[in-house]
């Protein structure tokens, strides 16, 4: 149940607290008081489109909050412990901000939340039709979601079990269809995979291989330079020539030198020592460098064959690189496709029993949804007519027309497609809404359809603007009453001009635009008794004596009130 709503700097309203009560809240006031910003701002809070039009003007931003009651609303509880959220004492606020700079901003609870979760937990808290909503009984598509909702705990796991099923027979589906797919084209695939794998598995590569062959590929293409270097290297340390010593003899002979004054000066001692190591050292070198000679002899078979090998992983890797290790991932998978087609008829054929399994699972499900819909449809048909006939359409017909869906349309919903038809007067043949039913009929048959949805297990508010367009006279009594009766299960909070609706409300709020300080601000108020004989009177109009105006207000809020007492004790 809605408690309050709490409304800043939305269009004329300033500050506004409007405190909701059980049973039937009537909103009415003069054309362009500003009944439609209350409505704004209440579809605001429920996660409706934030409009900055709606911010007032001079002001940054807007806020709306509303509190509900939600003790004892078990699917809601159970979504706000699945969030996280905490209720105080069963009391539930949710907000939204929004500024002239386009920041949106949901709290639940206080705590800030995703528009989706705002509208996901509002939509089990409130149902908002507005004056041309009931177009929407013109679609066939909501009416298997009414009738569906209609029916009782049996009949939503019959829903809940063609849900569970459609599941697996269509993810059945798209695995054989996919593989199918594959297959239908198994030769050609099949031979471009061999033809790639066959490529790499040529080669024999491995890892690493493509970095190891470069740097052999380098040292070969660069062996005459380095022979050259390392020969003339080889020389100098170790061998010497007619002209000029080996580097390691002219160590040897200056440490011999050295050594023989070693006796007179420690330091001719060290030096001795000192040109001696460096003799083993330019020895040790000459030998490293008579080895690099020794593999320096080039090959050019062998060179030919290190080009060409490389030349060959790089064309891989440009094909299913970049790098050696994709290429070898790339080997990897294409066997593993390769050997999924070896074996895909036999798979084909395991998904298609399983696929006929789920097919003739799911076929009986829709077939036990399907009877228990067609048994529903008999009591909604009856108790929508008993409703209609009180709404003055004494000898309509309403029934539920069924079409069965062949097994390729199956949902998650069963297969069936209903639709509601109407017979408003004698001897017309039963249509569809939509070619049949005027607005003021379509207004009646939802309200029929609410009053009948009422006990059921649903949203605690409903909220109906200004639906009873085209309604008067004794039909806007029984339109009244309809809403009066629903609000014995449910809070209902009406936006009317109609008098008749209006004396039937447990709570009437005049909504009054005001100028206050050269700025105009609409203001809500609830009404004692005074207040509701003014402002019925208002709405009853008329040129003629004032007081036979005063006095219809006042036969019409005693008819209100004595309508109320006969529902408390119907429904006690």
């Amino acid at each position: 149940m809605l408690l309050e709503m709490n409304i800043r700097n939305i269009a004329l309203i300033d500050r506004l607290r409007i405190e909701f009560q059980e049973g039937l809240n009537v909103l009415t006031g003069e054309t362009g008081a500003g009944k439609s910003i209350v409505i704004d701002s209440v579809n605001l809070a429920l996660g409706g489109r934030a409009d900055r039009d709606l911010i007032r003007s001079g002001a940054d931003k807007a806020s709306v909050q509303a509190v509900f009651d939600v003790r004892g609303h078990e699917r809601v509880l159970s979504q706000l412990n699945e969030w996280g959220y905490e209720t105080d004492d069963g009391l539930l606020a949710v907000s939204r901000e929004m500024s002239a700079s386009g920041r949106n901003l949901c709290r639940i609870a206080g705590e800030v939340a995703t528009l989706s979760q705002l509208r996901q937990l509002t939509g089990l808290l409130v149902e908002l039709h507005g004056q041309h909503e009931h177009q929407e009984l013109m679609s066939p598509a909501r009416h298997l979601a009414i009738l569906d909702a209609f029916g009782g705990e049996d009949h939503q796991n019959l829903l809940k079990t063609v849900q569970s099923a459609y599941g697996r027979y269509a993810s059945d589906r798209r695995e054989y269809e996919k593989l199918q797919e594959a297959l239908r084209d198994k030769a050609i695939t099949k031979a471009v995979l061999e033809r790639q794998l066959g490529e790499i598995l040529s080669l024999k590569i491995k890892p690493g291989e493509d970095k190891t062959l470069e740097q052999r590929f380098k040292l070969m293409e660069n062996a005459e330079k380095i022979q050259t270097r390392v020969e003339r290297a080889f020389s100098l340390v170790y061998e010497g020539s007619d002209r000029a010593p080996s580097v390691q003899e002219a160590l040897k002979k200056a440490s011999n030198a050295m050594q023989a004054i070693s006796d007179i000066d420690s330091r001719y001692e060290a030096m001795a020592e000192k040109l001696q190591d460096m003799y083993y050292a330019a020895q040790d070198a000459g030998y490293e460098l008579q080895d690099m000679l020794e593999g320096l002899e080039f090959d050019p078979a062998t060179y030919d064959k290190v080009g060409s090998r490389l030349d060959a992983i790089e064309r891989l890797k440009d094909l299913y690189g970049p790098t050696l290790d994709d290429v070898l991932r790339f080997r990897d998978v294409t066997q593993a496709r390769l050997d999924e087609l070896e074996g895909g008829d036999e798979r084909l054929q395991d998904l298609r029993q399983s696929l006929q399994q789920s097919r003739e699972e799911l076929k009986r499900a829709c077939g036990a949804l399907t009877a228990s819909r067609k048994a529903l449809a008999g009591t909604f048909e009856e108790s929508v007519i008993s409703q209609l006939r009180d709404l003055g359409m004494e000898k309509v017909r309403f029934t539920v027309r069924f079409a069965s869906l062949n097994e390729e349309k199956m949902t998650a919903y069963g297969a069936d497609a209903v639709e509601f038809l109407i017979s408003p007067n004698p001897g017309e043949p039963l249509k569809p809404l939509s070619a049949t039913a005027s607005g003021g009929e379509l207004s009646r048959v939802m309200l029929a359809i609410k009053t009948v949805m009422a006990q059921k297990d649903g949203v605690g508010t409903i909220i109906f603007d200004e639906i009873d367009t085209g309604v008067s006279g004794r039909m806007a009594q029984a339109v009244g009453e309809k809403m009066c009766a629903i609000g014995a299960h449910r809070q209902v909070i009406a936006v009317s001009h109609l008098p008749q609706i209006a004396a039937l409300g447990d709570a009437h709020f005049a909504v009054e635009k005001n100028v206050e300080n050269g700025r105009t601000l609409t203001t809500v108020r609830l009404l004692d008794d005074d207040g509701r004989v003014r402002e019925l009177s208002r709405l009853v109009g008329g040129a003629g004596d004032p007081q036979s105006s005063i006095n219809h207000a006042k036969s019409l809020l005693s008819g209100g009130q004595a309508f109320r007492r006969k529902r408390s004790t119907a429904t006690e």
